[in-house]
C-alpha cells in the first residue's frame, strides 16, 4: 500500500498537528476508546467502494480469512475530522443495533517522514451496496425476503431517530448487505463532508432521486426525520423493483428531473407488488412531510406485512429459547468474533462516556462500564408501553406485541426474564416482571402474582403500573373485582394526564362502572385522550359519533376517526372500519375493503377482528364463502376469549357450519358468550331455552335472558322479547308490547324485527291492519338480507297483500329465501311446484322441498310432506308415513298439520277412525285461525260429529273460514246455507256470491250450483 498515489492515500498528516480533534484521536487511542490497528497487519487490499470522501477497501487482518473494512478520506482538513468525531459519537450510540454496521476501531500507518495515514476500521458487508445486492440476487428473492430486508432498513432507520439522529444522506449505495442482512452506513458522514468541502454541488444529482423534494424549492428547508422518512420510500420501492428510481442506462440525473420530483413525480408501483407494500412507501414518498408517516409507523405496518405472511414462526422461535439463541449465535459470532477482539466491550463502555465529553475536550479518566444495562432498561421502558390490559381478549396481542418486539432487538425472552429477576430497582422492571406473570411468558400464567408487583410498582409512583392496577380490578384479574377501585386510579390516572387512563375513565363513565352512567362525561374523556393522540381514544370517540353516546350521531365524523385510529396501527380502530366499510357508515359499503381491513386486524392478533374475519368467509363479504375458514376464525377468537367470537362459534355448532351439528356444544358456547356479557349470545342463549337446544325447554328463562338482552340494547333480544310477549312464551300475551317491542328492533336495523312488525301490521298484532305499511317492511327486511322478510314478500305478491299480485315474482322470493336456508321459504318454493304458482308444476321437486324443510324442523313443511305421502305427491303413497308425519306436525303446534291430523281420525288414514280426536283436533285448529279446521269443524257442528248439531255455530265455523280467503270448500258451504236459508235468511244474491268464490278456486261443485240457479 505504500506505494499508492497521491489520490489513494487516506488521512496523511504530522503527529505534531495542533488540530484539537486529531489530538482527540490521539488520545482515545492512547487510552484504549476504541482498537488500534496496525495497517501493516492488514494484507490481500481491495477496493470496494469511492465517493466525494475519499475510498473504501477491503483486507484481511493478519491471519483471518474474514474480511474488514477500511475507510479512507480526502482532503483531510479540520472540519473532515471533526465530522469524522462526530461520525464516531453516533456510530457509538447506535453500534449495539444489528443492522448498523460495526465499528471497529482506528489503524495508522508511520511513514519514513514521521507522518500517519489513519483509517476506519469497519465491519466488513459481503453483499456489497444495497443495489447491487438487488442487482445480483433479485431473481432469487421472494416477497418475504424484500419485506424482511425493507424492515431490516426501516429498524435501523428507527434506532437512528430514537438516539436524535438524523441519517439526512440515505441511499441505495450506502445501505449495504451482510450475510443477507441488512447494514446501515455512513451515518450522513460523507454528506457533510462534501458539504464542507463544496463537493455537495458536483455530487448532488447523482441522489437526487432520494433527496426530500422540499429542500428543491426551498434553500433554506433544513433536512430533518422526514427527509429520511422520504428516502425510506424510495429506497423500499427500489427493494421492489431492483432498479435505481428513475434510471435510463447512459443518462444521468439532471435538475429536471429535480423539478418534477418537486411537482409530484413518483416512481410507479411494480405489478404484482402487495397493496400494503406499496401504501407504506407511497405514504413516505408523499410531497408534504407532515403528511408522512413516524419511522415508528413504518416499522410497525412493515411488521404487519411480515406478520401476515408468517404469524407463527416469530413466537416460535421465541418460545424455543435455547435452540433460538444456538441459531442465532452461530451466524453472529461468525460475523462479530472472527478477528481478535475488534471491539473491547469495557473500552466501548468508555468511550461512550469519553465521546459525551468531546465538545468540551476533557479527557480525564473514566472508570470503566458496560452499555447492557442500560441498554436492558430502554428495552423494557419501551416493551411496557406496549401492554395495555383492555380485557382478556387482547392479552394475545400484547404477548405477540412483546415477542415481536425481543425478535426486532434480537433477544430472546429468556434473556431479558433472568434481568427481570436481577434487576427490580428499576420500577419498569417490576412492570414488565408483572406482564410476564400475567401473560405467561418464561413461568406460568399467575396473574395474582402479576397483580402484586403492579401494585409494588404503583407504589413507587410507576404511572403504567397503575393503570395495569385499575385494569386488574376492572376485569377480576388477579384481584376480585372491585369497580370502585378500577374507577379511582383510572381517575387519578386521567388528573396526570396519562392518555390510557383517561380512556378508561370515559369507558366506566359509559358503562357506569364505579360511578354513575354519565355518557356526556364519557364523550367528554375520549376527546381528551384522542386529543393526546391515544389511538384507543381516537377509536373509543368514534364509537361516541357513530352510536351517540354523549354526542349526537355523526357517521362520518365516526368513520373518520376509525380511520385515523387505524392510521395510527390500532387493531380496534382497523376492526371498526372494516365495520364502516362493510355496513356503510360514514362511506361507501366496500366489502372488499372491509375485508382488508379485518384481515390486517386479525393478522395483528385482534380478536374482534378475526371474528369479523370469520363473517365475511361465513357470508361471502369481500371474499368467497369458505364455511371452514369461518369456523376456524371463530374458533381462535374463541381461544382469545372473545365473546362475539365465542357466540359465532356457538352458531356454527348449532347449524353445522364448517363442523358438525353439536346442539351441546352450542349451548355450552352461547352460556359462556352471555357469562362475558355478550348481548347476543345472551339472546341465543334466550333462544336455547325456548326451544330445547342442547337443554331442556325452560320458557321462564328464556323470557329473562330476551329480557336482559333486550335491557342491554340488543337488536335481536328486543325482537325475541317480542316474540315471548306475542306467543306468551314465558309470560303473559300481550300483543301491544309485542308491537312496541318488534318497533324498536325494527328502529335499531334489525332486519328480523322489521319482518315481525310487518307481520303485525298484516294481522292486526297490536296495531291496525295496513297491508301497504307490512309490505314495505318486508321489503326492508328483504333488502337486508333477511331470508324470512323475503319470504313474507313473496307471500305478499302471491296474495296481494299491500301490491299487486305477481305469482312470478312470488316464485323468484320463495327461491331466494329458500337459498339462503329458510325453511318457510322452502315449504313456500314446494308449494309453487306442486300448484304451478309461478312456475311449472313439478311434484318431484315439490316433494324434495317439503322434505327439505321438514328436515329443517320445520312444521308446515312437514305438514305439506304428510300430504304428499298421503296423496302420492312425487313420491308412492303412505297413509301411515302421512299420519305419523301430521302429528309430528301437529306437535310442533302447526294448525295445518292439526286440521289434517283430525282428517286422518275422522276417515281412518293411517290409523284407526276416532271421531271423537277428530273433533278435537279440528276445535283446536280452528282456535289457532286455520281456515281449514274452522271448515271442518262447522261440518261438525252441520252433522252432529261428535257434538249436538248447531248449524249457527256452522254458519259462524263457515263464514270465518271464508272470509279467510281461498277455502273453496267453505265458501261452497257457505252459499249453500245462504241458497237454502237454512239457519239464516235465505239470500240468492250471497249465495251467488259465494258460490263465485268457491268456483274461481276451482271448486266444480259450486260452479255447477251457479248453473243450475241460472237456468232457473
Amino acid at each position: 500500500m505504500s506505494n499508492n498515489t497521491e489520490s489513494n492515500i487516506p488521512v496523511n498528516f504530522t503527529e505534531n498537528s495542533n488540530n484539537e480533534w486529531i489530538n482527540w484521536i490521539e488520545e482515545a487511542i492512547a487510552k484504549d476508546y476504541f482498537k488500534y490497528y496496525e495497517l501493516n497487519h492488514f494484507s490481500n487490499f481491495q477496493e470496494i467502494g469511492f465517493g466525494g470522501f475519499g475510498k473504501v477497501y477491503r483486507a484481511n487482518w493478519k491471519s483471518s480469512p474474514n474480511y474488514l473494512a477500511l475507510k479512507s478520506f480526502f482532503n483531510f482538513n479540520n472540519v473532515t475530522i471533526k465530522e469524522i468525531v462526530k461520525e464516531l459519537k453516533i456510530q457509538r450510540e447506535v453500534d449495539f443495533h444489528e443492522n448498523i454496521i460495526r465499528f471497529c476501531g482506528i489503524a495508522t500507518e508511520n511513514q519514513v517522514d514521521n507522518s500517519k495515514k489513519y483509517w476506519l476500521v469497519m465491519e466488513y458487508a459481503n453483499g456489497g451496496t444495497l443495489r447491487e445486492y438487488l442487482k445480483e440476487h433479485f431473481d432469487n428473492l421472494t416477497w418475504n425476503n424484500k419485506f424482511n430486508m425493507a424492515f431490516q432498513l426501516a429498524c435501523a432507520i428507527l434506532c437512528l431517530h430514537d438516539e436524535g439522529i438524523i441519517h439526512r444522506d440515505l441511499h441505495s449505495k450506502n445501505v449495504l448487505v451482510h450475510q443477507n442482512i441488512v447494514k446501515l452506513a455512513d451515518f450522513g458522514l460523507s454528506k457533510r463532508i462534501e458539504e464542507s468541502s463544496n463537493l455537495s454541488s458536483t455530487k448532488l444529482f447523482g441522489v437526487i432521486p432520494y433527496i426530500d423534494p422540499k429542500s428543491f424549492s426551498n434553500q433554506d428547508y433544513k433536512l430533518n426525520k422526514k427527509s429520511d422518512i422520504y428516502s425510506i420510500g424510495v429506497l423500499l420501492w427500489e427493494i421492489s423493483s431492483s432498479n435505481p428510481p428513475f434510471y435510463t442506462e447512459g443518462k444521468p440525473y439532471d435538475v429536471c428531473l429535480a423539478i418534477n420530483i418537486s411537482q409530484g413525480l413518483r416512481e410507479t408501483p411494480i405489478p404484482d407488488t402487495p397493496e400494503d407494500y406499496v401504501n407504506i412507501y407511497t405514504d413516505c414518498w408523499n410531497n408534504e412531510p407532515d403528511n408522512r408517516p413516524t419511522i415508528n409507523q413504518v416499522v410497525f405496518k412493515l411488521n404487519a406485512i411480515i406478520l401476515k405472511n408468517n404469524n407463527n414462526m416469530i413466537i416460535k422461535d421465541f418460545r424455543a429459547n435455547d435452540s433460538y439463541t444456538n441459531q442465532l449465535s452461530s451466524k453472529q459470532q461468525l460475523d462479530l468474533n472472527a478477528f481478535e477482539d475488534p471491539i473491547n466491550n469495557s473500552s466501548h463502555g468508555e468511550l461512550s462516556k469519553f465521546i459525551q465529553e468531546f465538545n468540551k475536550m476533557n479527557t480525564k479518566e473514566i472508570d470503566s462500564s458496560i452499555s447492557s444495562n442500560n441498554n436492558f432498561k430502554v428495552m423494557v421502558d419501551e416493551i411496557v408501553e406496549l401492554s395495555d390490559k383492555a380485557g382478556v381478549e387482547y392479552e394475545e396481542l400484547e404477548r405477540l406485541c412483546i415477542y415481536n418486539y425481543l425478535n426486532n432487538h434480537n433477544m430472546t425472552s429468556q434473556e431479558i426474564y433472568i434481568w427481570l429477576l436481577n434487576n427490580q430497582n428499576h420500577s419498569n422492571s417490576i412492570v414488565l416482571l408483572g406482564d410476564f406473570n400475567y401473560l405467561g411468558i418464561e413461568i406460568n400464567i399467575d396473574k395474582k402474582k402479576a397483580f402484586e408487583l403492579y401494585q409494588i410498582a404503583a407504589n413507587s409512583g410507576n404511572i403504567i403500573a397503575q393503570y395495569n392496577l385499575g385494569c386488574c380490578y376492572i376485569h377480576g384479574n388477579g384481584v376480585y373485582k372491585d369497580d370502585d377501585k378500577a374507577f379511582e386510579l383510572f381517575k387519578k390516572l386521567a388528573e396526570r394526564e396519562y392518555s390510557n387512563g383517561i380512556s378508561n375513565l370515559g369507558y366506566c363513565y359509559k358503562k357506569g362502572i364505579g360511578t354513575d352512567i354519565d355518557k356526556k362525561k364519557a364523550f367528554e374523556l375520549y376527546q381528551k385522550s384522542a386529543d393526546l393522540g391515544n389511538a384507543t381514544g381516537i377509536s373509543n370517540l368514534g364509537d361516541c359519533y357513530k352510536k351517540g353516546i354523549g354526542t349526537d350521531i355523526d357517521e362520518k365524523k365516526a368513520f373518520e376517526l376509525y380511520q385515523k385510529s387505524a392510521d395510527l396501527g390500532n387493531t380496534s380502530g382497523m376492526n371498526n372500519l372494516g365495520n364502516c366499510y362493510k355496513k356503510g357508515i360514514g362511506t361507501y359499503i366496500d366489502e372488499k375493503k372491509a375485508f382488508e381491513l379485518y384481515q390486517k386486524s386479525a393478522d395483528l392478533g385482534n380478536a374482534g377482528g378475526i371474528n369479523h374475519l370469520g363473517g365475511c368467509y361465513k357470508k361471502g363479504i369481500g371474499t368467497d364463502i369458505d364455511e371452514k375458514k369461518a369456523f376456524e376464525l371463530y374458533q381462535k377468537s374463541a381461544d382469545l376469549r372473545n365473546a362475539g367470537g365465542i357466540n359465532h362459534l356457538g352458531g356454527c355448532y348449532k347449524k353445522g357450519i364448517g363442523t358438525d351439528i353439536d346442539v351441546k356444544k352450542a349451548f355450552e358456547l352461547y352460556q359462556k358468550s352471555a357469562d362475558l356479557e355478550n348481548a347476543t349470545g345472551i339472546s341465543n342463549l334466550g333462544d336455547c331455552y325456548e326451544k330445547g337446544i342442547g337443554t331442556d325447554i325452560d320458557e321462564k328463562k328464556a323470557f329473562e335472558l330476551f329480557q336482559k338482552s333486550a335491557d342491554l340494547g340488543n337488536a335481536g333480544g328486543i325482537n325475541h322479547l317480542g316474540n315471548c310477549y306475542k306467543k306468551g312464551i314465558g309470560t303473559d300475551i300481550d300483543v301491544k308490547k309485542a308491537f312496541e317491542l318488534y318497533q324498536k328492533s325494527a328502529d335499531l336495523g334489525n332486519a328480523y324485527g322489521m319482518n315481525n312488525l310487518g307481520n303485525c301490521y298484516e294481522k292486526g298484532i297490536g296495531t291496525d291492519i295496513d297491508e301497504k305499511k307490512a309490505f314495505e317492511l318486508f321489503q326492508k327486511s328483504a333488502d337486508l338480507g333477511n331470508a324470512g322478510g323475503i319470504n313474507h314478500l313473496g307471500n305478499c305478491y302471491k296474495k296481494g297483500i299491500g301490491t299487486d299480485i305477481d305469482v312470478k315474482k312470488a316464485f323468484e322470493l320463495y327461491q331466494k329465501s329458500a337459498d339462503l336456508g329458510n325453511a318457510y321459504g322452502m315449504n313456500n318454493l314446494g308449494n309453487c311446484y306442486e300448484k304451478g304458482i309461478g312456475t311449472d308444476i313439478d311434484e318431484k321437486k315439490a316433494f324434495e322441498l317439503f322434505q327439505k324443510s321438514a328436515d329443517l324442523g320445520n312444521a308446515g313443511g312437514i305438514n305439506h310432506l304428510g300430504n304428499c305421502y298421503k296423496k302420492g305427491i312425487g313420491t308412492d303413497i303412505d297413509e301411515k308415513k302421512a299420519f305419523e308425519l301430521y302429528q309430528k306436525s301437529a306437535d310442533l303446534g302447526n294448525a295445518g298439520g292439526i286440521n289434517n291430523l283430525g282428517n286422518c281420525y275422522k276417515k281412518g288414514i293411517g290409523t284407526n277412525i276416532d271421531v271423537k280426536k277428530a273433533f278435537e283436533l279440528y276445535q283446536k285448529s280452528a282456535d289457532l285461525g286455520n281456515a281449514y279446521g274452522m271448515n271442518n269443524l262447522g261440518n261438525c257442528y252441520k252433522k252432529g260429529i261428535e257434538t249436538e248439531i248447531d248449524e249457527k255455530k256452522a254458519f259462524e265455523l263457515f263464514q270465518k273460514s271464508a272470509d279467510l280467503g281461498n277455502i273453496s270448500i267453505a265458501q261452497y258451504n257457505l252459499a249453500f246455507m245462504y241458497e237454502n236459508g237454512e239457519v239464516i235468511v235465505k239470500d240468492i244474491n250471497q249465495a251467488i256470491y259465494w258460490y263465485k268464490q268457491s268456483a274461481l278456486q276451482g271448486n266444480q261443485n259450486a260452479q255447477n250450483r251457479l248453473e243450475q240457479i241460472h237456468a232457473k
